[in-house]
């Protein structure tokens, strides 16, 4: 059997590969092998393969890990025995340079993998998937050598990848390149043709290949590509916060900025205007969608790349971070004939994330269901998605128009926006349709105000609205460095906290990339719309009032559910204090 404790060292590992002691064992399910070794039990296993009925493709380790119930640790540690093969560690592992040179850096990125070293005329190769058939021939076809797979942690080697190969193979990309500053082109369409050109080179698709691997192997939803001075500054967004990853001479700019034109279908000689492109990335089985938007600055051309990743970003009802109370008074409202409910909450909160939520909870029952969205971020099956496109003259009150004739049961728009736009949703709902939006307000009850603002009835409102649900992104704790926190006495006042509660928070390690958090979850406040608050909403009272009354028959305000997460120890209190004080 592999022993339980992960191998942090070369030499270990050779003397584990050598012995073979595990190899005759019989295979066993990842799920067997969690509740053989105590780390979750039959019941919540039960309960984590009910969700992946639900959730098809979606791998049983990552749906435990969402739950909480399990450690990525612990998961590679039940990897590592079910395909029995060993795990390691490779924080502490030396690569020597003659090794790192058989694997060229564009395929330790596209597999997600890292050479260790050699043992008997195989290389032993850390992966992600250890099983990944084509990546293992990709292997043994440029080394002209046999193979042989352990088990690592995605981030470890990332990690290791980016110590060993990041920095020195984007450089030697540099070098190859031999760019010349834009200022140094001749002007017109000859420069233009060399920029082309020098875009369609190898190094520079390995540079840009370079850069987007990365990104999705760290779970950034977002690439900036930002001139500076005399650089070029690449950045990452994860977990809602801006990461600065390293800096490029400023001589690449052009070149780049080229490059991900051309994936993105853009006007490459277009240095004026902005310009919005898409593309799309494949990774193994896993099909990533990128949304590129570019901008003229005044120190040259600025790209953002956001980054739609189907499996990470589409979540079903009960992974959104909703109480169990919440998430059946959801359910109950969605199955409603019709009314209007809407998502609230600024730019980045995941109210499209938790619109995709709703679709994919409602495509259970069959109805037709439409949607008009921009832009649309997810495909979904069985689901009819319409682009706004202002160049085609389609908006969302022109497609609602035209939906109204096209016999839906359910209706999505991706955001209310003007007057037009909220009286047709309004409309569609009392008519017999279910219609799901969002809006840009701070809680759930401002939505009554500001629809009324938008010149909505309020008896309208009264008889089509079913509920609004305010929501936040709030970062977790990394579970491997999170300790308890000392919380200033003014912040425990502010807070109305008890003296002696106990909070924590993420110190910073390796797993986190010295953040202190890894990953996110919502705080959310549901509202539901009863008759006393249908009768407050026709009397005209302000967001307060209809407030108070939701909290009196029941609601949790944003910030209890967001302190609740602080004193179950999920989060920290700073990332609270930002929502509790609004």
């Amino acid at each position: 059997m592999v022993r339980a404790e992960a191998v942090k060292n070369f030499e270990d590992l050779e003397a584990l590969l050598t012995t073979r002691s595990w190899a005759s064992q019989p295979e066993i399910y990842l799920g067997d092998a969690l509740v053989d070794g105590g780390v979750i039990n039959r019941q919540q296993l039960a309960q984590a393969l009910e969700l992946q009925r639900e959730q098809v493709g979606k791998h049983l380790g990552r749906i435990l890990v969402e739950m909480g119930l399990i450690t990525t640790e612990q998961i590679n540690t039940a990897l590592a025995r079910k395909f029995h093969i060993p795990y390691v560690k490779l924080d502490d592992f030396d690569i020597s340079p003659q090794i790192l040179s058989r694997v060229p850096a564009d395929i330790a990125l596209q597999y997600n993998l890292l050479p260790l070293g050699k043992s008997g005329g195989r290389l032993i190769v850390a992966m992600e998937n250890p099983l990944d058939s084509t990546g293992i021939e990709v292997l043994r076809f440029n080394t002209n050598l046999n193979i042989e797979t352990v088990i690592a942690a995605p981030d470890d080697i990332a990690r290791a990848r980016s110590k060993y190969y990041s920095q020195a193979d984007e450089d030697a990309a540099l070098e190859d390149m031999a760019l010349q500053a834009v200022e140094d082109f001749p002007g017109g369409e000859e420069a233009i043709h060399l920029i082309e050109q020098q875009a369609k080179k190898k190094p520079i698709v390995r540079l840009l290949n370079a850069i987007l691997l990365q990104a999705v192997t760290r779970g950034a939803s977002d690439i900036n590509i930002r001139p500076e001075g005399d650089r070029i500054a690449i950045y990452y967004r994860i977990d809602g916060k801006v990461q600065f990853s390293r800096a490029l001479p400023r001589s690449v700019l052009p070149t780049l900025v080229s490059r991900v034109k051309i994936i993105g279908q853009m006007d490459i000689a277009e240095r004026r205007l902005p310009q919005d492109g898409h593309a799309r990335m494949v990774r193994g089985r896993q099909t990533i969608d990128l949304r590129i938007s570019i901008i003229p600055t005044v120190k040259g051309e600025s790209v953002v790349i956001r980054i739609l990743d189907k499996e990470a970003g589409m979540k079903t009802l009960d992974r959104l971070g909703m109480n169990p109370t919440e998430v059946h008074t959801v359910k109950r409202l969605l199955n409603r004939a019709h009314g209007m409910f809407l998502v609230t909450g600024p730019t980045g909160s995941g109210k499209s994330t938790t619109l995709y939520a709703l679709l994919n909870e409602l495509k259970k029952r069959g109805p037709h269901i439409l949607t008009v969205e921009d832009p649309v971020e997810y495909d979904i099956e069985n689901i009819e998605q319409v682009q706004i496109s202002k160049v085609k003259g389609t908006t969302f009150s022109s497609v609602l128009r035209h939906f109204l004739r096209h016999d839906p049961d359910v209706i999505m728009v991706g955001e209310i926006r003007d007057q037009e736009t909220a009286k047709i949703a309004a409309k569609a709902s009392l008519t017999g349709h279910l219609v799901l939006s969002t809006l840009h307000t701070n809680d759930a009850a401002s939505a009554v105000t500001r629809l009324a603002d938008m010149g909505i009835e309020s008896y309208l409102l009264s008889t089509t609205m079913l509920g609004v649900m305010a929501q936040r992104l709030i970062r977790l704790n990394c579970e491997i460095c999170k300790a308890d926190v000392h919380v200033e006495p003014y912040m425990r006042r502010a807070l109305n906290l008890g003296e002696h509660e106990k909070f924590f928070s993420g110190k910073g390690c390796m797993e986190c990339n010295f953040t202190g958090y890894r990953g996110r979850t919502s705080a959310c406040e549901l509202l539901v719309v009863t008759p006393e608050i249908a009768n407050l909403i026709v009397a005209g009272k302000p967001s307060n009032v209809i407030t108070e009354m939701a909290v009196s028959q029941g609601m949790t305000r944003l910030r209890d559910n967001a302190l609740n997460l602080a004193r179950s120890g999920r989060t920290s209190i700073e990332e609270v204090i930002g929502i509790a004080l609004e």
